[in-house]
């Protein structure tokens, strides 16, 4: 069961979803919030290189800049303690100084789950878009993230679990099951494969993986002339499903879902949250 949520928090609309979301989720469990600021210091220090004449002028830009990233944070931070407190969410807020993704992924080993907005850039002083950052996280992160789009307000009652039958797949099974977001919600299991009776069977197991955790769930084959990445999200969408469950970085048919470009696309591709586990 998740007691303990960490949301990544940097101002955007991105941030104010996956906020949202946490926040759905805390309350339904309950759990607590954790609300990570990063003030990236290393790269705003780090700059550009500059001459003997312009190494003042570097050190001033430097030092107003980490002042206002320190600044923004207290008010992200401020903002999300607020909220929390008015919504009887027990939670507490974190800054840290460091680069984005190395903090983050710090925090994440301490964290049964974490939130993170599609579109968030904690490289906010420094770039107008920090998607390496989000992709180190999906690539390195030992525990479940959540990633969540812009639009989204919830989790909706429904769910689909993309099963092929591999280690990642399983442990996206697993987590999922003991994390207790699948209360209250109808669980679809859906394998992508050329042979439809495989996929069935594939699907059923997962489904009996499931009724072993005391969640219900039904099996789905899919069969489709389309990509598997499409295929999946074509269901995903038709069934009204509010959160899609998947392995990352699996080693079977469905592998190429979170190799190189793909992991960005299907990412980014998404309209509803991503659960993923390793």
């Amino acid at each position: 069961m998740i007691k303990e949520i960490l949301v990544c928090l940097e101002g955007s609309p991105s941030s104010d979803a996956a906020l949202r979301t946490a926040m759905s989720i805390a309350a339904l469990l309950p759990a607590r919030l954790v609300g990570l600021a990063v003030v990236d210091e290393p790269d705003i220090r780090a700059g550009a290189a500059v001459g003997i004449g312009g190494s003042a002028f570097k050190h001033e830009r430097d030092e107003a800049l980490v002042a206002d990233a320190h600044a923004r944070a207290t008010e992200w931070l401020n903002a999300f303690e607020r909220r929390c407190r008015e919504a009887k969410i027990a939670a507490y807020a974190l800054e840290i100084v460091g680069r984005p993704a190395d903090a983050i992924l710090e925090e994440t080993d301490k964290h049964d789950l974490t939130v993170l907005g599609r579109d968030a850039n904690f490289r906010f002083e420094t770039a107008s878009d920090d998607s390496k950052t989000r992709e180190a996280i999906l690539h390195k992160a030992t525990r479940p993230v959540l990633v969540v789009p812009e639009s989204v307000h919830d989790l909706g009652t429904r769910v689909v679990l993309a099963f092929d039958g591999s280690g990642a797949a399983r442990r996206a099974l697993a987590s999922f099951a003991g994390s207790g977001l699948a209360t209250g919600r109808e669980v679809y299991v859906a394998t992508v494969d050329d042979n439809g009776a495989r996929a069935w069977d594939l699907a059923a197991e997962a489904v009996d993986l499931l009724k072993q955790q005391r969640v219900p769930a039904t099996p789905h084959n899919i069969v489709s002339a389309l990509s598997n990445t499409e295929a999946l999200f074509t269901f995903a969408e038709s069934s009204g499903a509010g959160l899609l469950v998947m392995g990352a970085f699996a080693h079977s048919r469905l592998q190429h879902l979170f190799h190189g470009s793909v992991t960005r696309g299907i990412v980014e591709r998404t309209t509803i949250p991503l659960y993923l586990q390793h």
